[in-house]
């Protein structure tokens, strides 16, 4: 069986993309297993000069990008230009060279304490298990010391790459790990969320957060692929699931004293101290009415000191600004730092809610015609469901990004306090977008009006 048939029994509708990095000394079986990945024949097998590639997909959902770098000593100091935007590390152990273990030991820990790796879930293949002289997968994890490993999740797979024999479990961990949860948490996940589109059958309108809701905090990064793929399931489900589509990101202010702040802690954020944070979630973000500053990330790899730091020098940022505070206002979520600015009338903190009141009154949205579907992943996404809500209490379907607990309450309070029990929580964005890629391959029963817009904002 090839890695075909594990992917099917993993089928992913959002299309997600796996970037695996294949290392190993030299012999160690790397350009075997990648062959068997690919059910390519083993018979001629020679030594990886420099690397190779394989992009690996199952019906077109999962994707699996495998590089495989050569072993060599004279390669492995190649080896970093390929650390980027890696999902998973495998690193494959020649189970029978046991004179070498010290230097497989060496090179896994230099590979470990590189900062583009870190938190990378990490796969050992204890390969040629067919040998009867190799060291067992349990010799081999005391050797590596992997039960010291605390900053990221690891799995260590005996296998055989010539008999093709747990090297399709090893990828199973693999897909496994890319999901916050487990991949039967996804499956379920994705589930419930289509099942709750299709109960809806049709929206009239879908209001929308992006951040952290569409699009993951990774995405920040310019070589990541997700915004594509994202945009591309968000067209289609615009098109064929929905009517007026509103991507309702922002609070529609600007003063200079959000740009004061922006630039001191801009600069802020090139101290040594506090430049992890540039990397962490979604950065320093200039939106067109509040900054956000991430504290955390999802792996949670900030600690609460370090964090706790930052808040206040951003606090002491803010007060220096806005010494009154009549324009300034400080809040936090569970990943960011917010900074937003206060109404000129009263005072009070323009939100979504605030903003969909605007957006209905200039379009002349009339939210208690059809279903409304809502998405969202935070606090200040709220107002915006209450809106709809009041507008519109039996209509509203609403699907939320998170695994707060106390997010997930509230939302649910909310929704009870209008009769309404039409809602659903995913772990990450991939999920959401999963199901509705799902969506836009089913008829619809109902006929679009002829007076409403397919308007994307």
């Amino acid at each position: 069986m090839g890695l075909m048939d594990v992917l099917k029994s993993f089928k992913s509708p959002s299309g997600r993309e796996i970037r695996i990095l294949l290392l190993g000394l030299d012999n160690a079986g790397k350009t075997t297993i990648l062959k068997q990945l690919s059910s390519e024949d083993i018979q001629q097998v020679t030594p990886t000069k420099g690397f190779n590639v394989k992009t690996v997909a199952a019906m077109g959902d999962i994707r699996l990008n495998v590089w495989d770098i050569g072993g060599q000593r004279t390669i492995r100091p190649y080896w970093s230009n390929y650390y980027d935007n890696i999902d998973t590390l495998i690193f494959v152990i020649d189970s029978n060279d046991k004179k070498r273990f010290d230097e497989m030991c060496i090179e896994l820990g230099e590979l470990l304490d590189e900062d583009k790796l870190r938190r990378v879930p990490v796969l050992i293949f204890a390969n040629k298990q067919d040998l009867p002289t190799s060291a067992s997968s349990e010799e081999i994890s005391r050797k590596l010391n992997l039960d010291l490993l605390r900053d990221r999740t690891w799995h260590i797979q005996a296998c055989s790459a010539l008999q093709n024999e747990g090297i399709n479990d090893g990828i199973a961990w693999t897909l496994i790990s890319s999901h916050p949860i487990s991949i039967d948490t996804y499956k379920k996940e994705v589930e419930n969320a289509v099942e709750l589109l299709y109960s809806a059958d049709h929206f009239h309108y879908f209001f929308t957060d992006r951040d952290g809701t569409l699009k993951s905090y990774s995405c920040s990064y310019p070589s990541s692929i997700q915004p594509a793929y994202s945009g591309v399931i968000q067209a289609q489900f615009a098109r064929r699931c929905a009517q007026t589509c509103v991507i309702l990101t922002t609070a529609p202010l600007m003063h200079i004293g959000v740009l004061d702040a922006y630039t001191r802690i801009s600069h802020l954020l090139e101290e040594a101290e506090f430049r992890q944070f540039t990397w962490a979630g979604s950065g320093l973000q200039k939106h067109y009415g509040h900054l956000t500053i991430a504290f955390q990330d999802v792996y949670r790899s900030i600690t609460e000191a370090q964090g706790k730091r930052l808040y206040e020098e951003v606090e002491k940022i803010i007060k220096d600004v806005d010494p009154q505070g009549t324009r300034l206002q400080l809040a936090s979520t569970e990943f960011d730092i917010k900074v937003y600015m206060k109404t000129e009338t009263d005072g009070r903190v323009f939100d979504k809610g605030d903003g969909l009141r605007m957006l209905c009154e200039k379009m002349h949205c009339d939210l208690t015609e059809g279903n409304v579907l809502v998405c969202g992943d935070s606090a200040t996404d709220i107002p915006m469901l209450k809106e709809c809500l009041i507008r519109n209490p039996k209509g509203v379907y609403t699907i939320w990004v998170t695994v707060n607990d106390q997010l997930k309450e509230e939302v649910r309070a909310l929704c009870a306090s209008y009769s309404n029990s039409n809602v659903a929580f995913v772990s990450c964005p991939e999920v959401l977008l999963g199901a509705m890629a799902q969506a836009t391959i089913r008829e619809i029963t109902i006929t679009r009006t002829r007076k409403m817009s397919r308007n994307v904002v």
